[in-house]
């Protein structure tokens, strides 16, 4: 089993100051409290002058293309997902995304490195008996969208041409 946590490339000139308007309350972007975010927002964001849209943001939740949502939905058709329009009104400048509340999953091992506050983590080791089965999950009880996603849909989502993706291989024991 190999799993990799994606993150959003940040080495391009991607949207910032997304939900300025806090249209979206991302105390509820997990899959528990889904149902308090409506299922379309429209949410502000601020571009840089040549803007790139990569298929995967998380930062500030966690917001995926359609190419990705399409994959995650064949591989864990119980995700919920909510639509979110992502507007800059003065260049009228538009995309949209899918916010997606995957599966939660406790599944750091004791060898997972986390910062001083224990709120970040940096350096992820997975528990085989509580990843295996997951294709694609987020790791339980960080605000952070930590992301991790098997191989195989790893390959599927590159099949599909995803741009401005960062992964990483984690470690699984």
């Amino acid at each position: 089993m190999r799993f990799f946590l994606v993150e959003t490339d940040t080495g391009n000139h991607i949207p910032y100051g997304i939900n300025i308007n806090k249209a979206v309350d991302f105390r509820y972007a997990n899959r528990e409290d889904a149902y308090k975010i409506p299922n379309c927002c429209v949410v502000d964001m601020k571009t840089p002058r040549e803007v790139f849209f990569p298929d995967i943001l998380t930062e500030p939740f966690l917001m995926v293309s359609r190419e990705m949502a399409d994959v995650i939905e064949m591989y864990t058709p119980q995700t919920i997902f909510k639509t979110i329009y992502l507007l800059e009104a003065d260049r009228e400048i538009h995309a949209t995304y899918f916010m997606p509340f995957v599966e939660e999953v406790e599944c750091l091992s004791d060898q997972t490195k986390k910062s001083r506050g224990g709120t970040e983590l940096l350096e992820i080791v997975l528990r085989r008996d509580a990843v295996a089965g997951k294709p694609i999950f987020r790791i339980a009880g960080f605000t952070h969208p930590y992301l991790i996603v098997r191989l195989d849909a790893i390959e599927s989502m590159l099949r599909r041409g995803v741009r401005g993706i960062r992964l990483k291989e984690l470690n699984v024991v």
